[in-house]
C-alpha cells in the first residue's frame, strides 16, 4: 500500500479528530466555525478513502466502507449540529466525537494501520 496514501488518511483521521474534539470544548456560536471545519475534513477523508476503496483488495475494501459509513454518519450529525441551537449541538458534537474515533479507528484498520496511529 502506497505510504504516501496511508500517512494522508492518518492525518487526516487525526485532523478531523482534534477539530471536533476542540469544539466539545467551546460554547454556543464558538462551536459552529469548528464543527464546519470539522465536515470539511471529513470530506476530504471522505474523497481520499472512496478513491482508496477503488483501488484496493476486497478485504481493505470492506474496510474502508465502513469508515466511509462512519464518516457519512458523521457528517449527517454535524448538519444537525449546525441547524440546532446550543444545547442540542452539544449534544451533536459529542456524537460527532464518537462518530470521529469510530471513522479514525476504521481508517486506521483500512490501511493497516494500529488504531493508536489516529489517537488526535
Amino acid at each position: 500500500m502506497n505510504n504516501d496514501f496511508v500517512d494522508k488518511a492518518l492525518q487526516q483521521a487525526r485532523e478531523m479528530q482534534k477539530t471536533i474534539g476542540q469544539a466539545v470544548n467551546k460554547q454556543g456560536e464558538a462551536m459552529q466555525p469548528l464543527i464546519e471545519e470539522s465536515l470539511k475534513k471529513a470530506q476530504e477523508l471522505q474523497g481520499t478513502l472512496s478513491k482508496h476503496a477503488q483501488e484496493s483488495a476486497t478485504i481493505t475494501q470492506d474496510q474502508t466502507q465502513r469508515a466511509l459509513g462512519h464518516l457519512q454518519n458523521f457528517m449527517r450529525i454535524g448538519a444537525d449540529a449546525m441547524r440546532s441551537s446550543a444545547d442540542q449541538m452539544r449534544s451533536h458534537v459529542q456524537q460527532m466525537m464518537d462518530q470521529s474515533q469510530k471513522a479514525a479507528e476504521s481508517t486506521a484498520q483500512a490501511v493497516g494501520k494500529d488504531t493508536d496511529e489516529v489517537k488526535p
